[in-house]
């Protein structure tokens, strides 16, 4: 499972929302997003919001499953920028970044489990 907090601004100058979909390529090779949902009716997600006060902002917290295939973004729009998109989570680094993680795991308890024959044999046979 993964946790993300963020806080969006929903109204005003500056606004920004979070958005569930894909990046597309089109027939001209260029990268489009393709929204599907919003986080909050997305059945697979579990999602908590917190409106300030004021009603100015939104402050999230989203736990995406281990094997989601949507990609969540938070879009910004302004006046100047009029539709800019962040990545928050993204299915395909998160699958890299868990099995780096792995064999980051598994090389330490090697290097923890040194001096102890028995124990590294062990190890080997479990892995």
């Amino acid at each position: 499972m993964h946790r993300i907090e963020i806080t969006t601004k929903p109204n005003g100058a500056g606004r920004n929302w979070l958005e569930v979909g894909n990046f597309e390529t089109d027939a001209l090779g260029r990268k489009q997003w393709v929204k599907k949902n919003v986080p909050h009716q997305e059945s697979k997600l579990t999602v908590d919001r917190q409106y300030s006060p004021r009603g100015e902002t939104i402050d999230w917290i989203v736990i995406i499953p281990e094997n989601y295939p949507f990609t969540l973004v938070k879009v910004t729009y302004d006046r100047l920028n009029p539709k800019e998109l962040e990545v928050l989570w993204d299915p395909d680094a998160a699958t890299s970044q868990s099995e780096t993680d792995r064999e980051e795991k598994i090389k330490r308890v090697f290097e923890l489990a040194a001096g102890n024959d028995e124990l590294t044999t062990l190890l080997k046979e479990l892995l």
